[in-house]
């Protein structure tokens, strides 16, 4: 964690691009050297046309998941007091 006081951020040229801040002191956290070289890692590897065919997949089942789940009221169970159901409960056929 890095504490730059009031003094030191005030006459700094590129004080605008770092806080919007008028009065207080900027705290700036940095994560440990191995996450940010495996946030820098990932980050590159979005930028591959393979990954991003792969996330389009994931987006379209989460979009799927979201709206059975919050459209239908799939987070409720309808059959309360008995076992919990399991996703075949909910993909048979009604009666």
């Amino acid at each position: 964690m890095a504490r730059f006081t009031k003094g030191q951020c005030q006459p700094c040229p590129v004080r605008t691009r770092c806080t919007t801040s008028h009065e207080s002191a900027r705290n700036v956290g940095f994560p440990p050297r191995e996450l940010r070289d495996l946030q820098v890692r990932a980050r590159t590897d979005q930028q591959t046309p393979d990954w991003q065919a792969r996330y389009a997949v994931r987006s379209g089942v989460e979009g799927t998941v979201n709206e059975f789940a919050h459209g239908h009221g799939m987070r409720r169970c309808r059959y309360r007091g008995s076992r919990r159901p399991t996703c075949s409960t909910y993909s048979r056929p009604s009666p």
